[in-house]
């Protein structure tokens, strides 16, 4: 298997050059780029199998170049992870809302980053199964194509967001608390917080349009798709 190839987007010299340096040792391939057009760029051209997104950058803003990412086809669902100074809660929640996977804020352990790294790869291989068509009433589901439409209408999700709808369809009406929800579309090694998956369903919400009111909040609980009538 041939190694993966990380993009690491950050204009601080010295933990640009820690990162490159850390994530070679780990056997990856590593792109580098000190500001956000080349980094843009980069994304956009090498498909790397991930990318570290710094967001206060020279030219284009982490931000931008994350919006760009999710609404380019081709780099719609690829695993991005912000790597910040920019810690308040409110920051977080934008970098999530905007499509980011994972949110990490500096000073980081260059450990827990990795495992982070490691578990996002896991979650985004590519499934051998069997292709596996999911209907819920305007929603279709293909898991194998990895194709959402409403209405016979694609729409763009995240790996994150591709993979919370997907649980919710096949657990047939039940309810999924938000550890639940964390184990099965995330995985049970990623470090994520329940508010991180508030912020994903309120993402899926708002890109399923008028379907939106089929996920359903189960409050104290957790979520649910609503069942649909023949």
């Amino acid at each position: 298997m041939s190694p993966k190839q990380i993009l690491v987007i950050e204009d601080e010299t010295d933990i640009r050059e820690m990162l490159a340096l850390r994530l070679k040792k780990e056997r990856f391939q590593v792109l580098e780029a000190s500001e956000g057009m080349t980094g843009l760029k980069k994304a956009q051209e090498e498909q790397p199998d991930l990318v570290l997104l710094d967001l206060m950058l020279p030219f284009m803003n982490g931000l931008d170049i994350l919006r760009k990412l999710r609404e380019n086809r081709k780099t719609a669902q690829l695993p991005i992870i912000i790597v910040s100074a920019k810690g308040e809660e409110s920051d977080v929640i934008v970098g999530l809302e905007l499509g980011a996977d994972d949110y990490v804020t500096k000073p980081f352990n260059m450990s827990v980053l990795l495992a982070r790294i490691n578990a996002l790869l896991r979650r985004f291989q590519t499934s051998e199964a069997p292709a596996k068509i999911v209907s819920v009433g305007s929603v279709e589901i293909d898991s194998d194509r990895f194709l959402v439409t409403v209405d016979g209408e694609p729409i763009s999700l995240t790996r994150t967001e591709f993979g919370i709808l997907y649980a919710l369809a096949t657990s047939k009406g039940r309810v999924l608390t938000r550890n639940q929800l964390i184990d099965e579309a995330i995985g049970s090694d990623a470090l994520v917080t329940d508010r991180t998956i508030d912020v994903h369903i309120t993402s899926l919400r708002g890109k399923l349009g008028e379907a939106r009111e089929l996920v359903e909040t189960v409050r104290g609980i957790g979520y649910r798709l609503a069942a649909v009538e023949d």
